[in-house]
């Protein structure tokens, strides 16, 4: 008999009277937290803020209408280390400008692997992400 188990999960908070549609554009630089070890699940999760309706920018080569209309995130990954533990991901996302928390997405995913779990948490994150900041065409 093979017992199996997968689920994952999403969930977003946004800040009380925050328009997160107006935001255009991202900063990544925001100091990351969580195990050193999962910096490949923090590139993935910047990977996916970059693959929505939000443009990546550098500050030194900003758009003119950069300010009030920029997100900076703050991503932390955790992965508990045992086998069928789970995996946390957290994405706060600040105004660039004022500093503010404007919204924070969190995902959880919990398998048969810590590989696996990593998988079920990214996957549940991409889903959020794109739902939040679609790409409008």
């Amino acid at each position: 008999m093979i017992i199996s188990s997968c689920s994952s999960s999403a969930k977003l908070v946004v800040s009380n009277g925050a328009n997160i549609s107006k935001y255009k554009y991202v900063s990544f630089g925001k100091e990351q937290t969580g195990d050193r070890e999962l910096d490949d699940v923090m590139l993935l999760v910047q990977n996916e803020i970059a693959n929505t309706k939000l443009q990546p920018i550098s500050l030194a080569y900003a758009p003119d209408d950069y300010l009030g209309y920029t997100l900076t995130p703050h991503i932390n990954v955790k992965s508990e280390k045992w086998d069928g533990g789970h995996t946390y991901i957290t994405i706060t996302f600040y105004d660039l400008y004022t500093d503010q928390s404007v919204a924070v997405v969190k995902s959880s995913g919990i398998g048969l692997s810590i590989s696996q779990d990593q998988k079920l948490a990214l996957g549940a994150i991409r889903k959020k992400l794109q739902t939040i900041f679609s790409k409008k065409e």
